[in-house]
């Protein structure tokens, strides 16, 4: 199951929860297949997340656009009121260390797609020179 943002819905996508308006009424059950029309109309509604089944979309962790290392530059601010709480303070160190993980990991995986688009630009040149 996964919450995502009704941008990044597609078709053939199965609700894992009911879309509901604010008033508690249900709009659209669980289970239902989304369709093109149906997305537009939760657009519509101003829908602006929905769970769907699975995880069909790589949100790169916790959100849309998450890069850990802007993550990581954000949690001396967030946790500036906590200096003299040990407490507090473990749990900064805890996301710290998570967060260094997986920007290390999203870098590598950047620059593995990086090294794989530029093989595969030269697999290409060398195609289209031996056809000539």
């Amino acid at each position: 199951m996964q919450k995502i943002p009704i941008d990044l819905a597609g078709p053939g996508m199965k609700l894992a929860k009911p879309v509901t308006k604010d008033n508690g009424m249900t709009v659209m059950a669980e289970g239902m297949e989304l369709t093109d029309s149906l997305i537009s109309r939760l657009k519509n509604m101003s829908v602006e997340r929905i769970t769907v089944q699975g995880n069909p979309v790589d949100m790169g962790g916790a959100g849309a656009g998450t890069v850990y290392a802007e993550r990581l530059e954000r949690l001396d601010p967030l946790f500036r009121r906590y200096t003299n709480d040990k407490w507090m303070n473990r749990v900064k160190d805890r996301m710290s260390q998570y967060f260094h993980i997986k920007a290390a990991a999203q870098e590598a995986k950047r620059k593995a797609l990086e090294a794989l688009m530029a093989g595969d630009d030269e697999i290409e040149e060398e195609n289209v020179e031996g056809e000539e």
